[in-house]
């Protein structure tokens, strides 16, 4: 026969730690501010949340390729805008040289200078890099090797933004290594071969600024779905903190009642032992 008075001090032991227990789960996710600390809190929860985060990291990191994409492509439209101040003020030397009322002399004077601008246009496009790679050589042109920003979380073209968009420009390509100004006519064919380069250059900027234009609008969408993906994650598994202190606070009360509900049946235990000794 089981002892009905042990079978209460065993269903009050029970009771107190489960409360305990309880409080413990609800101290934990106070501090931690979560409340799908184990997987086992809610199991199909916590797999979403876990989908959730990895999501969110892999869109964080895309947000940073793009931001370094931006500061790439920044970087080639600087060095496309120095080359194109070169080419105008060659074309200015050259409207210049063209002028009937100068002589030999000050065509040769133009000339030199005219000659360091073609040298510095070589020098800027040789030279020009972002962190190794070269921009204004031809290696970013539409027939090199591809260079793509991953901008997505997936491995699929929709998730690349392509950077080949910066031909050659050195003297060269832009079809003005040969010029010279020493001459009148020299200097007339010059008006027109760096006139046709400066648009060649304009028209590749447009270009970059338009892909520099993308990566933007492309950085401002994936923050706005990183922003959207932290709600919804921390609202499955953050911690609601005026619930949980509700909670804990109805916790203590059912914990300090188990308690005096201990006591008191110890102290009956204690008073009908004592009677039990007095009677015998």
């Amino acid at each position: 026969m089981v002892d009905p008075i042990s079978g209460t001090f065993s269903q009050l032991l029970n009771t107190i730690n489960r409360n305990r227990s309880g409080l413990q789960n609800s101290l934990e996710r106070i501090a931690s501010g979560r409340k799908l600390n184990r997987a086992g809190t809610d199991p199909a929860a916590s797999a979403l949340s876990a989908q959730l985060q990895s999501d969110i990291s892999a869109l964080t990191q895309s947000v940073k390729n793009v931001e370094s994409g931006t500061n790439f492509v920044r970087t080639a439209e600087g060095g496309l805008a120095g080359v194109s101040d070169l080419v105008n003020r060659g074309r200015e030397l050259a409207i210049q040289s063209s002028n009937g009322t100068l002589n030999d002399s000050q065509r040769q004077s133009l000339n030199q200078e005219f000659n360091q601008i073609q040298s510095e246009i070589d020098r800027l496009t040789g030279s020009l890099q972002f962190n190794g790679r070269n921009l204004l050589d031809g290696t970013l042109g539409q027939n090199a090797d591809p260079v793509n920003i991953q901008a997505g979380a997936g491995s699929g073209p929709d998730n690349q933004i392509s950077l080949n968009v910066v031909e050659d420009t050195s003297t060269q390509s832009l079809g003005i290594d040969g010029a010279d100004i020493s001459t009148t006519q020299g200097a007339l064919q010059a008006i027109d071969s760096f006139e046709q380069a400066s648009q060649t250059l304009n028209a590749a900027r447009g270009q970059v600024g338009a892909v520099g234009n993308r990566l933007v609008s492309t950085a401002n969408s994936l923050n706005i779905q990183v922003e959207n993906l932290t709600r919804s994650e921390s609202g499955l598994a953050d911690t609601d903190l005026a619930e949980e202190v509700s909670n804990l606070q109805q916790g203590l009360l059912s914990f300090e009642t188990s308690i005096r509900a201990l006591s008191s049946q110890l102290q009956n235990e204690q008073t009908r032992s004592r009677l039990l000794d007095f009677t015998i």
